[in-house]
């Protein structure tokens, strides 16, 4: 709990790095410690509550823009450091994608609002059901008393291409998809699909599905097989489940007849990135045609940052929030921002690392 408090979601959703970095490797194989991590969370008594007082209060007030893993893990570190802590959030309850992203089968609700609740009990104001840019501004935050804000807001939208047929109601966008089943919608999948995509996201768009009634799924990504960016355990359940993976092939166009889908026509991808590690794929001239009834396009996840105004001094750069490395401040003082407002493709993890640097930067500007 002193470097992470989300030890039993780690557990059952982590890309677990740190074993990738595990000397024991060196030996035989690293320390299986996500699945040791689960462990200890799964017999968590409390008592590291005890080892954890909240200083005296500072009068300092911090403003927390996302409830999600880098915003709550701000706002823990924050509040125990005795500074007065509100958190806001479009959401109707705390988590982010940790709540709408990842499916209930591999994080279960009830482990994921024990350990949001254990952080908002520590005196968190939460405040559901709010949009920054809408309900107010960071003038007017900054105008209201609060000292810092921190930018957690994530990547809660997909990223869109301009793919011929693909406006149509059995053309499904990933995220919004995974979404709308986390919110209890009863979705009904038609019998064949086709997800495209590569990643996480990827994936559990292709699970779900499956669990949405579809009988046959197909994943269709412009990686090779090792080159694809979603886990390669996560690959091997979700083929272990009946998902086909599709490599080195890319969507050219969704077939559709009076409204629609019935089939994808794909195109053979010889590689993705160009020589200085861009993204740039090229193709082939082979086509397949495969016949499908709906599409899910999971092709990544932006951030909506419309809530910056023509004239904010937060430089923005392909998306993505520009801010310091070490202090994880933006061009706008006592503004700053982390997680996957700022960097593209992270994982839990790395929001998490991002919640506590900002934390202790966010203190020690205001005296800590």
């Amino acid at each position: 709990r002193e470097k992470v408090p989300f030890p039993g979601i780690l557990g059952r959703v982590c890309i677990h790095p740190c074993e990738d970095a595990c000397r024991r490797a060196e030996v035989n194989e690293s320390i299986a410690i996500c699945a040791l991590k689960r462990y200890a969370a799964d017999g968590d008594k409390g008592l590291w509550k005890d080892e954890n007082p909240i200083a005296d209060d500072t009068g300092k007030k911090v403003a927390i823009i996302g409830a999600g893993p880098a915003g709550l893990t701000a706002a823990f570190y924050l509040r125990k450091k005795g500074h007065a802590v509100t958190i806001f959030d479009a959401g109707e309850a705390a988590g982010g994608m940790m709540r709408y992203g990842i499916p209930e089968y591999r994080l279960p609700r009830e482990v994921l609002n024990t350990e949001v609740n254990e952080i908002l009990d520590l005196g968190i104001d939460l405040r559901s059901g709010w949009v920054l840019g809408q309900d107010t501004t960071l003038d007017q935050l900054t105008n209201d008393g609060y000292d810092a804000v921190f930018l957690g807001v994530g990547a809660q939208d997909s990223c869109r291409i301009p793919l011929e047929g693909c406006n149509v109601p059995d053309v499904l966008w990933g995220v919004e998809f995974l979404r709308r089943v986390a919110e209890g919608e009863d979705i009904k999948l038609k019998d064949r699909v086709v997800v495209v995509g590569g990643g996480n996201v990827a994936v559990d768009a292709a699970m779900t599905a499956l669990r949405c009634g579809a009988g046959d799924v197909k994943m269709a990504c412009l990686e090779c097989l090792d080159e694809m960016p979603a886990s390669p355990w996560d690959l091997e359940e979700a083929q272990a489940e009946g998902v086909e993976i599709m490599p080195s092939w890319g969507p050219d166009r969704v077939i559709t007849e009076d409204g629609k889908v019935t089939g994808v026509d794909l195109v053979e991808c010889i590689c993705v990135f160009n020589e200085q590690g861009q993204f740039c794929p090229e193709f082939r001239e082979t086509k397949a045609c495969i016949p499908v009834d709906q599409v899910i396009l999971a092709l990544g996840q932006a951030s909506d940052l419309s809530f910056l105004e023509d004239n904010s001094q937060i430089k923005i750069n392909r998306g993505l929030i520009l801010a310091n490395q070490d202090s994880l401040e933006t061009d706008m003082k006592g503004i700053y921002a982390g997680g996957d407002i700022t960097q593209a493709g992270g994982a839990i993890i790395h929001a998490i690392a991002d919640g506590r640097q900002a934390a202790a930067s966010i203190d020690k500007a205001l005296g800590g």
